[in-house]
């Protein structure tokens, strides 16, 4: 499936990005029409699909490409297609490496210490989406997790429900003996080995020598409590530590591994051509075009497109569903500006409001990283077992310590009192919530979660040439923030804002996050690979530093987790949710969405795994509702 051959015509017409006519004139000669196209004019296409997908991203190109093997499909996606750039094909690329992939949005002022923090966030914008350019890490849900976004009202939605479609996205490649004995293991019960996205530990395994003193500091740090997982995907990772796969795949014939983004996974490959897929990049969705029935239900009917370039604006009609896949940040920004969302807003736009939808934007929220931490190595220490030579993934092991594990004894009922007598009142005078009972109803549910066993930190170890890279991110955050346009002109990036930290709990959690850091840098056999005053070197606090000092460097200097979600958020209407358990927007008849908006609650830790399971799960949905028609 991924070996490489000699470019095919099918390929020479996706690579040279030729006009759609051209392509379509050589592959017919050759008797080759069967090949899905992708092209940047709107000319030669024709004006009406069964199904439109807005995004050609992470989710958007996996639901095009199951509802394309009977039926007619057209993808929307801004960006270029790039499908011969090393930059993002090389997995081995470093994170935030300039690509015209790479896009970053100035979100809202955030707190920061003594003041506002101006911090952006990137994500990707081409064929793929940010599956290409992230960093792989292959994080799936617990069942804590979708136990708890199925109690938000959505039946069909928890663990033993969802793994399927996870499964179905995935080729798992097992790690080989030497990989075995160097401390990859897996659990093939839980894992998919015929779906299109390759994942795997990297060949060789990275950084054995780090990778077992990580795991045996971890360990120590945690007095034996977080204990050795033979796979962090099998739905029960709180109180685990393993390494980790990622969504990377081994070409055989090239011998190197190659990220498996959406587009490598779904679209890109010979045996994922498609005869009813149309792919045009470079343009974007203005607005959804809709109508009214009897009874007062809105079905969509089209897009209205126009080319990121400037030109003239084109329409597309769908006689089946529009499907929006534009990512957590946009899709609300497309449904505001085709009059959806919150009435009294779009009005002071001077918007018509089609739909009155209070929750399009809210619940927006995000993870917060703690990534200023570089432990500089020892000399004696400076070997490729240990820095992982010239090939480096983030995250080769990583660690996910519960409430008990962080916080002592006390953990879970600490964070039980935190979150069962949580204030919505900043939160609702945001708009970050609709209603007091959406953030409290959300809090005891990730309350229970953490009296299962989810994990209320995430710790990772990454090896580099000259240091030693320990991060820590939250998991479940409660603090939540909106996404809003300011004008209807689409080329304007929407607010986005994420309230980080904004709730007490969320500072505790940081807060616990940071010190184990700091006690991970001194803790032997990792702090053996360090040099003596590592400490210091990396600026974090000091073991014994007190909780005010922690909390100053924690808002100095956390960054984004980049894995924003709930902005259209599957939940229960009057809690402000957008869509309902099938992803059909409320109040219409045939508009869906399926991508990371509609995640409620933040239990993908990395998210690209698990949205690979949304998008089989949408596609199920939509080709049910086709074949009952």
């Amino acid at each position: 499936m991924y070996g490489y051959k000699l470019p095919s015509p099918e390929t020479v017409c996706v690579t040279a990005m030729w006009q759609a006519s051209r392509c379509i004139i050589l592959l017919t000669l050759l008797g080759l029409v069967h090949s899905t196209v992708i092209t940047n004019e709107t000319s030669t296409l024709a004006t009406s699909f069964e199904y439109i997908v807005v995004g050609g991203g992470t989710t958007a190109l996996a639901v095009a490409n199951r509802l394309a093997v009977n039926h007619t499909v057209l993808v929307i996606e801004r960006g270029p297609d790039l499908v011969d750039d090393e930059v993002i094909n090389d997995p081995f690329t470093t994170f935030g490496t300039p690509s015209p992939c790479h896009f970053q949005i100035q979100l809202a002022p955030q707190m920061g210490f003594n003041g506002s923090r101006v911090i952006p966030m990137t994500y990707g914008s081409c064929l793929g989406g940010s599956s290409s350019i992230n960093t792989m890490i292959g994080s799936r849900p617990t069942y804590a997790g979708m136990s708890a976004v199925e109690a938000l009202g959505n039946p069909g939605w928890g663990w033993n429900e969802f793994l399927p479609h996870m499964q179905k996205s995935e080729t798992f490649h097992p790690p080989n003996p030497t990989q075995h004995a160097e401390g990859a293991n897996f659990i093939a019960v839980v894992h998919g080995f015929d779906g299109p996205v390759g994942v795997s530990f990297a060949q060789p395994l990275i950084a054995p020598t780090l990778q077992d003193a990580a795991k045996n500091t971890t360990n120590t740090v945690f007095e034996g409590a977080v204990a050795l997982s033979p796979d962090m995907g099998d739905g029960f990772s709180g109180g685990h530590y393993s390494s980790y796969y990622h969504h990377i795949h081994f070409n055989d014939t090239l011998q190197m591994d190659r990220r498996s983004s959406s587009a490598w996974s779904y679209l890109y490959p010979q045996d994922q051509q498609r005869v009813g897929l149309t792919v045009l990049v470079g343009h974007r969705v203005n607005t959804i075009l809709t109508s009214t029935e009897a009874g007062g239900n809105i079905t969509a009917t089209g897009v209205l497109v126009e080319p990121i370039a400037g030109g003239t604006a084109s329409t597309f009609n769908s006689s089946r569903e529009v499907v929006l896949s534009a990512g957590a940040l946009y899709s609300p920004a497309i449904l505001q500006r085709s009059g959806i969302g919150n009435a009294t807003f779009l009005e002071s736009l001077g918007i018509e409001p089609v739909l009155d939808l209070p929750g399009v934007g809210a619940n927006f929220q995000d993870q917060i990283l703690l990534t200023n931490v570089s432990f500089p190595l020892a000399p004696s220490a400076n070997i490729t077992n240990v820095t992982g030579g010239g090939e480096v993934l983030l995250a080769v092991v990583v660690a996910h310590p519960t409430a008990i594990d962080t916080l002592g004894s006390n953990g879970t009922s600490a964070m039980n009192t935190l979150l069962r007598n949580i204030s919505a009142e900043r939160a609702l005078s945001t708009g970050g919530i609709v209603a007091s009972d959406a953030l409290t109803t959300q809090a005891a549910l990730i309350a229970n979660a953490y009296e299962i066993d989810h994990p209320l930190i995430e710790m990772f170890y990454t090896p580099g040439p000259t240091a030693i890279n320990v991060w820590a991110q939250s998991v479940l955050p409660l603090s939540r923030g909106t996404i809003r346009i300011n004008t209807t002109d689409p080329s304007v990036d929407p607010i986005a804002d994420a309230q980080y930290l904004t709730t007490e709990v969320d500072m505790v959690v940081a807060v616990a996050a940071a010190r184990r850091v700091s006690s991970i840098a001194v803790t032997p056999p990792f702090s053996e690979l360090l040099i003596e005053n590592a400490l210091a070197e990396a600026g974090v606090p000091q073991v014994g530093a007190t909780d005010d000092e922690v909390s100053e460097w924690v808002l100095s200097t956390y960054t984004p987790g980049t894995h924003p979600v709930g902005s259209n958020s599957m939940m229960q209407r009057e809690l402000g949710g957008v869509v309902s358990p099938e992803l059909l927007v409320y109040g219409t008849t045939n508009l869906r969405i399926a991508d990371a908006s509609i995640v409620p609650l933040s239990v993908f830790p990395h998210t690209t795994l698990g949205l690979y399971g949304v998008a089989e799960k949408a596609a199920e949905m939509i080709l049910q509702t086709a074949a009952g028609n």
